[in-house]
């Protein structure tokens, strides 16, 4: 009989507490099981990124005016700042977050000093945590 995983020893430890020290309990994994994990393993492994969220400073079709905000931004913040042109725009996003609320927070303090910022969804590499 096969049996797999710490749940198991507590359930036996907890069924024959009279189990002396000297009985050995053996587990054999599964062939199935263990390739199931190894491509967990590989697809996490995979994965350099996360959905997170990012404060956007400005959206406008004149480089200029962004890069001048950027400037500005980067005088009276301490988050990083990356810009990304999509035509026609060219988005300026502050900071990374890996949830909402967290995000909500800095962008309260944002708005006072840019009124037109906002949140947006963006993917945040593991580096950038």
């Amino acid at each position: 009989m096969r049996k797999t995983g710490l749940a198991v020893l507590y359930m036996l430890a907890w069924m024959c507490p009279k189990l002396s020290a000297q009985t050995q309990v053996t587990i054999t994994e599964d062939e199935a099981v263990a390739r199931v994990v190894e491509a967990f393993k590989r697809r996490n492994e995979a994965l350099t990124q996360i959905m997170g969220w990012r404060i956007v400073i400005i959206a406008t079709t004149d480089r200029r005016l962004m890069e001048q905000t950027k400037t500005k931004f980067q005088s009276l913040f301490p988050f990083k700042t990356k810009w990304e042109y999509k035509e026609p725009y060219y988005y300026l996003r502050a900071g990374s977050f890996v949830s909402r609320y967290e995000a909500s927070h800095d962008l309260e303090q944002v708005k006072k000093k840019f009124p037109a910022a906002f949140l947006s969804m963006d993917k945040i590499p593991y580096d950038e945590l």
